[in-house]
């Protein structure tokens, strides 16, 4: 059995394949290592493969028309992006950058469509984890476009919380330091704005930050600002 195999099942986009078909996709896959603050693809490259984030963390990324980045997300190991490139061969839609020192097996689409030539279930497996995560992408839309500060900076966190939370007595503490700026970007507004609005909710006592790390005390409170937006 492949060394990538026992991996393969916990991520998502394969969670449902058997043991034969992770096989197919595990011999093809390569693994590459990424520094720091490396680009792994900027938006308008070609698209030609899939990753995986093994270990380490990225973020997806988009500029307005007036250079300002905004971040779309942020991916952790068994999250997967360039999954469109598989299917349609377009150049990428966003850049994707490594927060920290990360590592991706890359499935490159000549593999994948010679694969699924075989083994087409692959194919539809993949095309419903998809269409699941598109959902998630309209819901981000409709925040951005309708949901007022209190609400947009109440999604960020309780999704930041949701993927990489940890209980304490206080509260969910949100184990990894990202910047105002960075969580400004998360939130689409501006740092002054996600400064602002963080305030309040600490003044309210929904919140803590220290040293950049974030700790929710209140979690209803968030909640509560997301179904009011």
């Amino acid at each position: 059995m492949h060394p990538h195999i026992d991996f393969l099942k916990k991520v998502p986009l394969f969670e449902e394949l058997s043991d034969a078909e992770l096989q197919q996709l595990a011999v093809v896959m390569r693994e590459h290592h990424y520094r720091k603050h490396a680009t792994i693809f900027h938006i308008g490259d070609p698209g030609n493969a899939l990753f995986i984030l093994k270990s380490g963390l990225v973020k997806v990324t988009i500029e307005d028309r007036h250079g300002r980045e905004m971040i779309l997300r942020m991916l952790y190991p068994m999250d997967f992006f360039g999954e469109m490139s598989l299917i349609d061969g377009m150049p990428r839609s966003a850049t994707i950058v490594a927060q920290e020192p990360s590592t991706a097996l890359i499935l490159y689409r000549d593999h994948f469509l010679h694969i699924i030539d075989k083994s087409p279930r692959i194919l539809l497996h993949i095309a419903a984890v998809l269409s699941r995560r598109l959902r998630k992408v309209n819901e981000l839309i409709y925040s951005l476009a309708f949901s007022d500060v209190y609400g947009k900076v109440a999604r960020v966190l309780l999704t930041l919380a949701a993927e990489k939370g940890r209980a304490t007595e206080e509260g969910t503490v949100i184990d990894m330091r990202l910047t105002q700026q960075e969580l400004a970007e998360l939130a689409g507004m501006s740092r002054e704005t996600m400064t602002r609005t963080l305030r309040d909710f600490q003044q309210a006592g929904c919140l803590r930050v220290e040293s950049g790390i974030i700790t929710i005390l209140e979690i209803e409170m968030l909640e509560r600002e997301l179904r009011r937006a």
